[in-house]
């Protein structure tokens, strides 16, 4: 009898165990690298102040709450001076006919919100979404001009050497151009 009730309790766990893995949804984010992404700079001279127009195509989109960063390499300087109204962000279908979103400080409803720290720019989605597969284009410096008029610039690194410009967060896509 022992063997029976043993019997039965194994083969209960089992069902058990197949069910709620058959009812658990797993999730898993996959990191893509975006393409297209190119900085076009207002001055490629050492040491001087410089607008950035930086595009690129977002694989996997970018989902409300999501974070996208813009880390500049260490030879840049002025970065933490960059706030909601040096920052445009527009979309596109294609890297034409950009639609800008709306800028702050902070995150709120449709609005995202901006900030820099160190080397790095993030953007912050409130509700606001970018669609797989779309073009993002970020604007930093002066010529920013949709949500606020851009008064602080990102002075150029060193010459003579190689600086980049990575684009990540919380959106899992990632990219790095290389920028002389």
């Amino acid at each position: 009898m022992k063997k029976l009730s043993n019997s039965w309790v194994m083969r209960a766990f089992a069902i058990i165990v197949v069910v709620t893995a058959i009812g658990v949804q797993s999730q898993m984010v996959f990191a893509a690298s975006v393409t297209g992404l190119s900085d076009n700079m207002s001055r490629l001279a050492a040491s001087t102040a410089s607008d950035h127009t930086i595009q690129f195509v977002t694989p996997t989109g970018v989902a409300a709450g999501q974070t996208i960063s813009v880390t500049f390499s260490a030879d840049f300087t002025g970065v933490s001076g960059i706030d909601d109204t040096d920052v445009d962000l527009a979309t596109a279908a294609t890297c034409t006919g950009f639609t800008d979103k709306t800028l702050a400080a902070s995150p709120s409803g449709a609005t995202w919100g901006v900030g820099a720290s160190g080397q790095v720019v993030t953007i912050t989605s409130g509700t606001d979404t970018v669609t797989a597969t779309h073009c993002v284009q970020i604007q930093i410096g002066l010529n920013a001009t949709f949500s606020g008029t851009g008064n602080e610039q990102v002075t150029n690194g060193a010459i003579d050497d190689d600086d980049t410009i990575v684009i990540g967060g919380t959106f899992g896509d990632s990219g790095t151009a290389s920028v002389d």
